[in-house]
């Protein structure tokens, strides 16, 4: 008996081919890291809301790229979620107008 018993949980670890290694391993340094690298350096240059907002239009557009690319239908809490974080950036930017609209008229 291993380090890690029996060796199941890293069965899935091993039976991975070279090409697959290269390809986790590209998504990990540049749909991930990169991301974050822009993200964290962006985040400073915004509100807490508008970052917020962004990070949450990830999950509301998965399910749309799901369905327009593999054909896979969203549930009904994946529409649920998206219609709400849709009205959430739609109220804030609808608020976000009119205060600047206050603003110029006022200043």
């Amino acid at each position: 008996m291993g380090l890690y018993g029996d060796g199941l949980p890293l069965a899935p670890l091993m039976a991975g081919r070279p090409g697959d290694w290269l390809v986790v391993i590209y998504l990990g340094v540049f749909q991930l890291g990169l991301a974050y690298v822009f993200l964290s350096r962006a985040i400073g240059r915004i509100s807490a809301l508008d970052a917020s907002l962004f990070l949450l239009a990830e999950p509301v557009l998965s399910p749309l790229w799901a369905w327009l690319v593999h054909r896979e239908t969203p549930g009904p809490m994946a529409l649920v979620g998206g219609a709400v974080i849709l009205g959430a950036t739609a109220a804030k930017s609808w608020r976000d107008s009119r205060l600047g609209a206050v603003r110029v008229t006022a200043g």
